[in-house]
């Protein structure tokens, strides 16, 4: 012990001499550590960490699918209720299913009247989970039978926003939806269910649904199954299994019955459904700051040998005096270690500073975000990644001295000291890996630049200028009948149309670019369907207020759009999207065309065909949509939307009057997500723009560590090299010659790193590939720029100390020989 408290007492006072040194290599480290323990706490909290419920390895997710849909089929489907029933009375290998669905809810009874996203759960869902609530109970089987009265567990964030925390909220009686409900819980602060939501609900109330309430096709149901005890995961997809195919020999070619080509049952692991969607970004991220670690220590290495060479004639003299290799191991990892900790300790803090960026740019678009944070894992890693670093690195400088002639290190310390041939090979060794490493990065933030930039080209089929959204929701208990909800929805748009700065005000039930999928059978009149091509089902429906097209600025292809003629009592009309017209009247004019939408009794004739508009996502195919309008329906079907206003200039100057409006309709109705629809297609691409703004910070930290480098390992070249660079000029070499020998040095070595990379960057880009939108892995363009781009960055790292070199006079380094 006394000897490690003198090694660590003389690397300190040995690193204290050399501030510059010490703090070049720290603020390495920090950058590397740091980057990486930031990018490591996201992947900790989203992907290693279990999910925080009762043995979350027995959760599993249970789907239905249909396979055979054109386009790939329906994958990872809802369950209908009768599915649901069927599944609970039949599988025996697990302890409970329960099924639940999402949606906003109107609650007052609190400060004000306020809209938040609650979750319809099945009674023994909340209790499968195995989280005991912070206050009362949860919700039990009693509470799930239809007609009971409504109980709500709310989440304690909504207990601290809209109750101020009362410790009395048990027992209290508010609204939702207008129904009257009692709180009997409150959930404890960080839990989240369903796990993984973006817009995370905040209210648990009972599904109570009706008995025959729903027929087999009506898909809403979200599944969760917890195993029994000693059930593996695959015994219990077996069972799965021997049922499809048991009912599948019941199964009709028309009926939703399961069937195991047609319409069969699936799980999977709940952690796996919850973060499977973004494992392969945060790997890539992992993987991406990896590269700026070792970029960072093989820079630190390469001045801890440059120091080393410096420090000959004090290793020699020890040597000389007694002191054995065993000795001089414990002093170098000492001296590794105070660096690495140093960084580790600097390295944190721009951890905590990451994670702040991290949750100021892309949180939204990481599940479990609520959850990142630096936790004991997280230290550990940080402790465990600065001692290896400390312990390889420190060691790096023993290669030459191993090497070196204790004779020849004395004889050269009388005078100047110089580096080994073996030395310096190994440092340009170094910065080819970390040019090969930066290059690697930089082309994959290339390839994620250019499919980012693809996507932000991406038509979504409108005009998103000056165009404003709010959500509305009527509930049911109060707007009972579509006359009523018909009324509400004719004056809100009367009355905000009318405002100044409004060009023109609709309502629609679905706003793209991402919406929910319908997938509803749509009977076509004439339709003989062949082996492979389209079913009679239709992945989008829009119920459309007045001026809907006119106010999102879509474009007519053809026919007309909805307008007075199509209100309540005239003929049942619809206007489809240019896909639909495509899928369902190949080589035909769509109009005259009539189609029956599901639940509906009378054929619609198709008015109108409009140019595409995206719905299932920015970075997917449009689906099949078709357009009603809403006085049409009854009223019935429009019980929640998005009231939208195109305005003449500032969209969010008219929010204020818009609210004013709607509330003079109905004063108890909150106002939900007022973005510009600006805003809404940026939400759809914050995924790619978070993966893309941070791989471009770390391969630009990369980028500036590798030129700092090769600078480095050059301008050591150049001072070791005054003598020779004196005589040559001595001799007549004219400065341009001595800059063409320097650089060329350096970019012998750029050219190499180049080379390595590239191939690296081969190798490793298809791994990126199913991130990537327009744009393929093997991108030559990309290739190219990102290569010369490293190149041109060499290339002024040297010619820097190059300049240098030209400086020294003839005389004065001649004086020295």
């Amino acid at each position: 012990m006394q000897t490690l408290l003198q090694d660590l007492r003389y690397g300190v006072r040995i690193l204290t001499r050399s501030p510059g040194f010490t703090a070049a290599a720290v603020l390495c480290l920090a950058l590397g550590i740091g980057a990486t323990t930031a990018i490591f706490s996201v992947v900790n909290a989203v992907i290693l960490r279990p999910l925080p419920y009762s043995a979350p390895q027995q959760l599993v997710r249970i789907y239905t699918e249909f396979p055979t849909f054109p386009n790939g089929g329906l994958r990872r489907f809802w369950v209908s209720p009768p599915e649901y029933l069927d599944l609970k009375r039949d599988l025996k290998s697990w302890e409970s299913i329960d099924g639940w669905t999402n949606s906003g809810v109107n609650l007052s009874g609190g400060t004000e009247p306020i809209r938040v996203t609650a979750s319809n759960v099945t009674g023994g869902l909340l209790s499968s989970l195995g989280t005991a609530p912070l206050l009362g109970r949860l919700p039990t089987a009693a509470d799930d039978v239809d007609g009971a009265p409504l109980v709500a567990v709310i989440s304690s964030g909504l207990w601290q926003r809209a109750f101020g925390g009362d410790r009395g909220i048990v027992g209290k009686n508010v609204q939702v939806n207008g129904r009257g409900s009692t709180i009997v819980g409150v959930m404890p602060g960080g839990f989240q269910f369903p796990p993984g939501e973006v817009d995370a609900p905040e209210v648990w109330i009972p599904l109570q649904m009706k008995p025959g309430q729903s027929g087999r096709g009506s898909h809403f149901l979200s599944l969760l199954g917890r195993l029994k005890s000693g059930v593996s995961f695959e015994q219990a997809r077996g069972e799965i299994n021997r049922i499809v195919q048991e009912k599948g020999l019941l199964a009709s070619q028309n009926n939703h019955m399961f069937h195991p080509e047609r319409h069969p049952i699936v799980a999977y692991g709940l952690h796996d459904e919850v973060v499977g969607g973004v494992r392969p970004a945060m790997m890539m991220l992992l993987a991406a700051v990896g590269f700026v670690l070792l970029i960072s220590c093989v820079n630190v290495a390469n001045l801890l040998l440059a120091r080393a060479e410096s420090r000959q004639r004090e290793i020699a003299v020890r040597t000389a005096i007694g002191a054995g290799y065993g000795r001089l191991v414990r002093q170098f990892v000492t001296e590794g270690l105070v660096l690495s900790l140093l960084g580790a300790f600097l390295g944190l803090l721009f951890a905590f500073a990451g994670l702040r960026l991290i949750a100021v740019t892309g949180a939204n678009s990481i599940p479990r975000s609520s959850e990142i944070g630096v936790d004991g894992r997280v230290l550990l890693f940080t402790i465990v990644i600065s001692v290896v670093t400390g312990l390889f690195f420190g060691l790096a400088p023993l290669a030459q001295v191993a090497t070196r002639n204790l004779h020849d290190a004395l004889k050269a310390s009388a005078g100047r000291t110089t580096g080994s041939t073996g030395s310096q090979r190994f440092r340009g060794l170094l910065v080819i890996a970390e040019l090969s490493l930066a290059l690697v990065l930089l082309i994959g933030t290339g390839l994620m630049i250019r499919a980012f930039w693809k996507l932000q080209e991406v038509q979504v089929g409108l005009s998103p200028q000056n165009v404003i959204t709010m959500r509305v929701s009527l509930p049911s208990a109060l707007y009972q009948d579509g006359k009523s909800l018909q009324a509400f929805w004719t004056n809100v748009q009367q009355r905000v149309s009318q405002l100044p700065g409004v060009a023109s005000a609709t309502m629609m039930t679905g706003i793209p670019p991402i919406r929910p999928l319908n997938a509803n059978d749509t009977s076509i009149e004439n339709f003989v369907p062949t082996p492979g091509g389209p079913m009679q089902n239709v992945d989008f429906y829009q119920l459309a207020g007045k001026n809907f097209f006119e106010t999102l600025g879509i474009r007519l292809v053809d026919g007309r759009f909805l307008d007075d003629r199509d209100g309540d009592g005239a003929p049942p009309v619809v206007v489809v999207n240019q896909t639909m017209a495509r899928t369902f009247w190949p080589g035909q004019n769509a109009l005259g065309h009539h189609i029956k939408p599901s639940g509906e009794k009378e054929w619609r004739t198709v008015v109108g065909v409009v140019a595409d508009v995206k719905n299932a996502g920015i970075d997917k195919p449009t689906g099949t949509e078709i357009f009603i309008p809403y006085l049409q329906t009854g009223g019935g079907a429009l019980r929640n939307a998005t009231v939208v206003l195109r305005a003449t200039q500032n969209p969010t100057r008219l929010v204020a009057a818009a609210r004013s409006e709607i509330q003079a309709v109905d004063a108890a109705l909150p106002i939900a997500s007022i973005r510009t629809m600006d805003e809404v297609l940026q939400a759809a691409r914050s995924r790619p723009r978070f993966l893309t703004l941070l791989l471009s910070l770390f391969s630009g930290v990369a980028l500036a560590l590798a030129a700092l480098g090769i600078y480095g390992v050059i301008s050591y070249s150049v001072a070791r090299r005054t003598t020779e660079f004196g005589i040559r000029m001595a001799m007549g070499a004219r400065p341009m010659d001595v800059i063409s020998m320097v650089v060329g040095q350096g970019l012998r070595l750029g050219l190499v790193g180049v080379a390595a990379g590239a191939i690296g960057a081969f190798v490793l880009t298809r791994f990126i590939s199913g991130l990537l939108f327009g744009v393929g892995a093997f991108d030559p363009a990309t290739f190219a720029a990102m290569a010369v781009l490293l190149a041109a960055v060499t290339t002024l790292a040297c010619y820097i100390p190059a300049r240098r070199a030209t400086k020294v006079d003839p005389m004065v380094a001649l004086r020295y020989e």
